[in-house]
């Protein structure tokens, strides 16, 4: 019987390394923990649970300090594991089989199922929000990486930050076996202060890389993504646009730098970039799809909008960013009842989702502002207005009934601005374009 070793390095992770270890102790034969300078009880904790920890020295290189670990590991087979991850029992009964049984293979992928609420981010999933393992999460982002080799190949870790062993096993023929198999990630549960200052680690050290590497697309990448997450935009777009000179259809540097171009309003490029890319991969991938919906949408596109958004939602049910984005183009073609219709369906499919649920309850207090309105209630109307740009304040159907309600009570200058902010999200809504044009020929 083979044996198994887990490998990780930690630093300060007292709230979450307890959690971590009592998921594989049940399956590995050796836990070694690389210490990078805690100042808390993280290597007690880990002392608690068996494990072997060693003092690695941090030098601001990742797979410098994962090889540190290897080096120490003395089992058949070793399992990389952060402190933030967890096994589910399936999961770790179905590593002890590879472990145990497998002849073949000299590295497995598994899928880290990154959990986090941001609908908008690129292969976002929705999970079951009934799982334990979900958190009180409403999806994940997926991703296969090798996180399971053998001991005695002569992997090794390679790159300062977004470290992999993927590099490695290729480099030595190495035998890759595919499974499905998921560890569960929870940092982006992490406090904000705590995500800003990984992010502005991990694009110090993508920047260090790139100085080394200034024509590898995987660095380029790695620098566009950590500037994108440290709002660094202009740097985001260089590093997008001299990947994409090196590969011009790269799908993933694509779309980001498409979502550059939209954050500044640059539809047009934006646009031919995406069709480009759906017009040279073959089949279009949600994402790109949505976005393309999302640019018909604001263009005034309403029929090819529909078509690219449904053919998401129906393809893959309830996908929640492509039916958040169909309930807007509802809303713009006046069909108000069927927005919300897809926003509570959403809502009861995906109850943690935050801005299902934020969406929902807007597109009510709208209804309920307009009725009001209608009903000769203005000042209880103008509040479930103000209400609903509260949950929801991308909202250019809301911000055309503030400016009508606003104009009605006498504020000329408010109800310019709510058009003028109506038309910036949609400039194609008919309704704000009008009421904008009348108060210009009344001189307000």
């Amino acid at each position: 019987m083979a044996s198994l070793s887990v490998i990780m390095i930690v630093k300060n992770e007292t709230a979450c390394l307890a959690a971590c270890l009592k998921s594989v102790a049940p399956i590995a034969d050796e836990i070694i923990v690389g210490d990078t300078g805690s100042e808390d009880d993280t290597v007690a904790i880990a002392e608690g649970f068996g494990a072997r920890v060693i003092s690695v020295p941090w030098t601001n290189d990742f797979s410098a300090a994962r090889n540190e670990t290897i080096r120490a590991a003395t089992s058949d087979w070793l399992l990389h594991m952060d402190a933030d991850e967890e096994l589910d029992a399936e999961g770790a009964a179905a590593i002890r089989e590879i472990v145990d049984s497998d002849t073949t293979a000299d590295a497995v992928e598994l899928i880290l199922a990154n959990y986090c609420n941001d609908v908008h981010a690129w292969r976002w999933t929705p999970v079951d929000p009934a799982s334990s393992m979900s958190r009180g999460f409403a999806g994940c982002l997926p991703v296969g990486l090798l996180r399971l080799f053998r001991g005695d190949r002569g992997f090794i870790y390679q790159e300062a930050v977004h470290e992999n062993i993927t590099a490695s096993v290729r480099e030595r023929n190495g035998v890759v076996r595919q499974t499905d198999i998921v560890i569960h990630h929870y940092g982006y549960a992490c406090t904000p202060e705590i995500r800003a200052r990984k992010a502005k680690l991990y694009l110090k050290l993508a920047r260090e890389k790139h100085l080394h590497h200034p024509k590898d697309l995987k660095c380029l990448h790695d620098v566009a993504e950590q500037a994108m997450a440290c709002g660094e935009t202009d740097e985001a777009e260089s590093a997008c646009r001299d990947a994409l000179a090196i590969d011009p259809m790269h799908m993933e540097i694509g779309t980001l730098l498409s979502t550059i171009l939209l954050g500044r309003n640059a539809v047009d490029e934006a646009c031919q970039l995406l069709l480009e890319i759906e017009k040279n991969i073959g089949e279009t991938p949600d994402h790109v799809q949505i976005v393309l919906g999302v640019i018909a949408c604001y263009r005034g596109n309403w029929e090819e909008a529909e078509e690219r958004l449904m053919r998401v939602v129906q393809a893959a049910p309830p996908a929640p960013l492509a039916t958040l984005c169909l309930a807007r183009v509802f809303d713009y073609r006046s069909d108000g009842k069927r927005a919300h219709r897809l926003l509570r369906d959403l809502a009861a499919a995906a109850p943690h989702l935050e801005e299902a649920q934020a969406r929902l309850q807007s597109h009510e207090l709208r209804q309920a502002g307009e009725a009001a309105f209608v009903g000769g209630a203005a000042e209880t109307g103008l509040k479930s207005l103000v209400k609903a740009l509260e949950l929801d304040a991308e909202d250019a159907v809301t911000h055309n009934d503030l400016g009508v309600l606003m104009h009605t009570l006498g504020d000329v200058v408010r109800a310019r601005e709510s058009f003028e902010r109506a038309l910036k999200l949609a400039p194609a809504l008919k309704d704000a374009r009008e009421n904008l044009a009348r108060l210009v020929v009344r001189g307000g």
